[in-house]
């Protein structure tokens, strides 16, 4: 379930960018990093 949500996460805000909605800038990367940390975790 993190994988999904991570990779939802990166994907809205990946097509948020090519549409121009928000700004390419360093929070949008962060967002993307934490969507890449969260698709990491394992389940317990």
């Amino acid at each position: 379930m993190p994988f999904l949500m991570g990779a939802a996460i990166a994907a809205t805000t990946l097509m948020s960018m090519a549409l121009g909605q928000i700004n390419a800038g360093f929070e949008s990367f962060g967002v993307l990093l934490a969507a890449g940390v969260l698709m990491t975790l394992k389940e317990q």
